[in-house]
């Protein structure tokens, strides 16, 4: 091995220390526990760890969980081949059904010139429960929800229930400098319904919690899809961008027949609460303190004066 050779060598074992190292900080992020998405009431959103010490495990259960998370991108694609074969053994590409096992279990890799999956968790949208006609007492006292950075500023009031299955989910991984998204879908039958936005707001949120700055998103290479993405304030992000982000080769899980998009997280919208009584039931809610003004928003979005809490029977908080 020449000292060229043995540069490179070092240089690329820097590199995944530097990596391995922004990516232990998901360990931060409280795993499968709700969490309330600040004006989104009908839906709270969870981080999900599905590295278990078996793999194959872990990737049934995601396979359960979200099951569209995986066809979305496996329909049509040539999977592997089973183990044991023939076919196994031979020298080939790995299909996408793998990149979508590896990325949500977390694989990790030792040697510097394989791909390595470590630091990913998936997120996932929930939709939320709330009984229209409570037992009595079941909303006289607030559940405290858990010290953490994530969620919203007081305790979800009723408590964060679940409503049935995920209906969108994502992978996500923290690197240097940028929240990283390759894999993104939503359940087929829940589509152009806004919760797509919605889960994009919650991956904004662990970034903000992270104090990074940047979402990275991998995206498939359809004008349609692209165009979804850009309403979402996502830009294309060419070679020049990766770049000025730092980005090196080998740093993001890319496939064929993609393109890479960006957006730069928004600060955190403010909010002020409202507690409205009806008898049994209790509900906390949340309007915005003032006019919404995104960097990608073409227009603020306007809201209606809320009516006061002698209108509502309800508390205004401060």
């Amino acid at each position: 091995m020449g000292a060229s050779d043995t540069e490179t060598l070092e240089s690329n074992r820097q590199r995944r220390s530097q990596l391995l190292a922004a990516r232990d900080r998901a360990n931060e992020l409280p795993c499968h526990e709700p969490i309330e998405l600040t004006g989104r009431p009908n839906v709270y959103y969870e981080l999900r760890d599905y590295s278990q010490p078996n793999k194959l495990d872990g990737s049934k259960q995601a396979r359960s969980d979200v099951p569209y998370l995986f066809k979305s991108f496996e329909t049509g694609q040539a999977r592997p081949p089973r183990p044991g074969t023939k076919n196994a053994q031979l020298p080939r590409a790995a299909t996408i059904h793998e990149y979508l096992d590896w990325t949500v279990t977390a694989q990790g890799s030792q040697a510097l010139d394989e791909l390595d999956f470590s630091g990913f968790r998936t997120i996932v949208l929930v939709p939320r429960f709330r009984p229209h006609w409570p037992a009595p007492g079941l909303f006289d006292k607030e559940h405290c929800k858990k010290p953490r950075r994530l969620g919203a500023l007081r305790n979800p009031w009723p408590v964060l229930l679940c409503d049935g299955k995920p209906v969108c989910a994502a992978t996500i991984r923290v690197s240097l400098g940028y929240l990283e998204v390759p894999f993104f879908a939503t359940l087929e039958s829940k589509r152009k319904k806004g919760y797509g936005r919605a889960l994009v707001e919650a991956i904004e949120e662990v970034a903000r919690s992270l104090n990074v700055p940047r979402l990275l998103l991998c995206s498939t290479d359809d004008a349609i899809v692209k165009t979804t993405w850009r309403h979402l304030g996502f830009v294309y992000t060419s070679q020049q961008d990766l770049e000025d982000f730092g980005v090196q080769h080998g740093d993001l899980v890319h496939m064929d027949n993609t393109v890479q998009m960006h957006k730069d997280v928004p600060l955190a919208r403010e909010w002020r609460t409202l507690v409205v009584r009806h008898q049994h039931l209790c509900q906390r809610i949340y309007f915005p303190a003032q006019p919404y003004k995104a960097a990608h928003a073409e227009t603020a979005v306007r809201y209606k004066t809320e009516p006061t809490p002698a209108q509502t029977n309800g508390l205004l908080e401060h």
